[in-house]
C-alpha cells in the first residue's frame, strides 16, 4: 500500500477573502409617520420617560405639518429654515423656545441616521438661534413676606399651599417635583429628602436637606392629611379629595397669591422664582456652588453658575444698605 503524502492530504484553510457583500439602501423613501414610529419604538425600549417621548412626538408632528414634506429623505435645510421662520414670525415663539424644539428634532433625526432610516440628518448644519442671556427672576425678602402673608392658613388648601411654597423656597424643588413628592421620599427625623432618579431631570438620585422649620411643617401637613384622607396617603401634597395635584395647580395658586399681594407688575412670582430665590439666598449666605448644583439637580455646573451674578448684585445691595449712613469724609 503506497504511503500517503501528508503535504497533499493536509486541508487547506481559508486563504483569500471574498469581496464583502454590500447591502444597498432601499430607493423607496420611508414616510414621515413610519420613520417616527420606528424611532419612538427604539426610545421606548431604551427606557425614555413618557414626558420626553410625548415632547419628541409633538414637536416632530408639528414640524412635519408645517414644512409639508411627508418623506423624511426629502427634507432639506431650507425646509428647516422655513420652519424656524414660521415659529418666530407666525407663532411668535421666542428663540429660546425654538432652540428647545430644534434640539428635540435634531435628536430624533440623529437617531434616524443611527437606525439606518436615513443616510444623513438634515439638521447637521443647522445652528442654534442666538439668544439673549437668560434672566433669573428671584424675589426680595420683602416680596417673599408679602407673597406668603396673603395665604389663608385657616383653610386646608391654604395651609397645603403654604407648605408647598415653603418647600420650594427652602429646598429649591421644582413644581413638578413638589407634585410627585411622596411620603416615602422623606426622612423627617434626619431632615432630608431623597428623590429617586425617576423623579429627577438628570435621572440621578438626589439628596436634599431640610431646615427644621420645613421638616416640622411637612410633618404637620402629613398628619393632618391622614386625618382627612386616611393612613394610606402616598403623596405629600394632595387636593381636597386626597388626589395628586395637577401639573399646573401650584403655578395658578402662586399667581393668585401674587395678585392678592399686589406683586403683579412688580416682580415675577411663580414656583420657579421661589426656586431661584432659594439659590440666590443659598449663595449669598456663603453656600458653595457645587453643593448648590447637587441640591438643584443640575447636571451641568454652568446652569448653576448663572446665580453667581445675581448673588454679587445682592451682596452689593446689602453693602450699600449697611454703609449708606457711614459715608463720612475722613
Amino acid at each position: 500500500m503506497p504511503k500517503m503524502n501528508r503535504r497533499n492530504s493536509r486541508k487547506s484553510g481559508v486563504m483569500k477573502r471574498w469581496e464583502p457583500t454590500t447591502y444597498a439602501r432601499s430607493t423607496q423613501f420611508i414616510s414621515a409617520e413610519d420613520a417616527i414610529e420606528k424611532v419612538m419604538l427604539v426610545y421606548e425600549t431604551e427606557g425614555y420617560r413618557e414626558k420626553t417621548l410625548k415632547g419628541y412626538r409633538a414637536y416632530y408632528d408639528e414640524f412635519i405639518r408645517i414644512i409639508g414634506v411627508n418623506e423624511v429623505e426629502r427634507i432639506r435645510k431650507d425646509d428647516i429654515r422655513g420652519y424656524i421662520k414660521h415659529s418666530l414670525d407666525v407663532r411668535n415663539l421666542s428663540p429660546v423656545t425654538v432652540n428647545i424644539r430644534l434640539a428635540s428634532l435634531r435628536s430624533v433625526f440623529n437617531r434616524m441616521v443611527a437606525e439606518n432610516i436615513i443616510e444623513e440628518s438634515p439638521f447637521k448644519e443647522i445652528r442654534k438661534l442666538r439668544t439673549d442671556e437668560g434672566q433669573i427672576f428671584s424675589l426680595t425678602d420683602h416680596q417673599v413676606k408679602r407673597l406668603f402673608s396673603v395665604i389663608d392658613l385657616d383653610t386646608y388648601a391654604g395651609y397645603r399651599d403654604y407648605v408647598a411654597m415653603l418647600t420650594m423656597l427652602k429646598s429649591g424643588l421644582r413644581s413638578n417635583e413638589i407634585n410627585s413628592l411622596e411620603i416615602s421620599d422623606l426622612d423627617l427625623d434626619n431632615r432630608v429628602m431623597l428623590l429617586p432618579g425617576a423623579k429627577n431631570k438628570n435621572r440621578k438620585t438626589r439628596s436634599i436637606p431640610m431646615t427644621l422649620q420645613l421638616a416640622e411643617e411637612i410633618r404637620g401637613l402629613i398628619a393632618e392629611q391622614r386625618e382627612y384622607f386616611g393612613p394610606d396617603l402616598s403623596f405629600v401634597f394632595v387636593n381636597q379629595f386626597g388626589q395628586q395635584l395637577r401639573n399646573d395647580h401650584l403655578r395658578k395658586r402662586v399667581d393668585k397669591y401674587a395678585r392678592e399681594a399686589g406683586l403683579k407688575g412688580e416682580c415675577r412670582a411663580s414656583p420657579h422664582s421661589l426656586r431661584h430665590t432659594f439659590a440666590v439666598r443659598f449663595l449669598s449666605s456663603g453656600g458653595d456652588i457645587k453643593t448648590l448644583q447637587s441640591i438643584l439637580g443640575h447636571s451641568d455646573l454652568a446652569s448653576t453658575e448663572v446665580y453667581i451674578k445675581y448673588t454679587d448684585e445682592r451682596v452689593k445691595q446689602n453693602f450699600d444698605k449697611v454703609f449708606s449712613a457711614d459715608d463720612k469724609r475722613l
